[in-house]
C-alpha cells in the first residue's frame, strides 16, 4: 500500500487548456501571440508547457505589425528559461516571403533567436537554399545563416549600383 502511495505523490500536477490564445510581452510590450488547440502545463521541475496538437505563434514588431508566423505540430515551452523547442514541420514564415522548413527548430525567446542543427530548407520569392546541418537567425527571420549551404542562389548584379567611370572620389 505504501508504494502505491508513494507512486501517486511522485506524480506531479498537469493544468490542461483547450484552444488557447496567449499573448506574451516584454518591458511593457506586446512581443508575440500563441495559439494552441491544446495545452498541457507541467508544474513538474523545472516547470514546462507542452503543445501536442500543435500551435501558431504571431511575431510583432514594435507598431504591432506581424514580423513573422510560426507553426509547428508540436512544442515544448520551459517557463523558467524562455526556450522553446518545435518538432515536426515546423514552417517559419516572414513578411518579406521568406520560408524556413525543418523537423526541429529551437527558439531563445530573451535572445530573440531561432537556431537548429538539423536539415533546412529555406524559399524565397526567387530561390530554394537547403542546409545540411542547419541554420541560425533572428527572431523576425530577416537575417539567418545557413550552415552547409547547397542549391542555387540569385545575386544581385553589383555592377548596377557601382558609380559612373568618370566620377570621382573625395578624400
Amino acid at each position: 500500500m505504501q508504494a502505491i502511495m508513494d507512486l501517486d505523490q511522485k506524480k506531479s500536477a498537469i493544468e490542461e487548456g483547450v484552444d488557447i490564445e496567449t499573448i506574451f510581452s516584454q518591458q511593457g510590450k506586446v512581443r508575440s501571440k500563441l495559439m494552441a488547440p491544446k495545452m498541457d502545463r507541467h508544474l513538474s521541475t523545472p516547470p514546462f508547457v507542452e503543445f501536442t496538437k500543435g500551435l501558431r505563434v504571431l511575431i510583432y514588431n514594435d507598431t504591432l505589425g506581424v514580423e513573422s508566423t510560426v507553426t509547428a505540430r508540436y512544442g515544448k515551452y520551459w517557463e523558467n528559461e524562455g526556450n522553446v523547442l518545435l518538432k515536426d514541420s515546423v514552417v517559419v514564415i516572414n513578411k518579406q516571403g521568406k520560408r524556413l522548413d525543418c523537423s526541429e527548430l529551437n527558439w531563445d525567446s530573451k535572445k530573440e533567436i531561432f537556431y537548429t542543427y538539423k536539415p533546412v530548407k529555406i524559399s524565397t520569392p526567387t530561390d530554394t537554399i537547403r542546409g545540411a546541418n542547419g541554420m541560425e537567425s533572428n527572431q523576425d527571420f530577416s537575417d539567418y545563416k545557413i550552415l552547409s549551404v547547397s542549391g542555387p542562389v540569385t545575386m544581385e548584379d553589383s555592377t548596377a549600383t557601382a558609380p559612373p567611370a568618370d566620377s570621382t572620389v573625395a578624400e
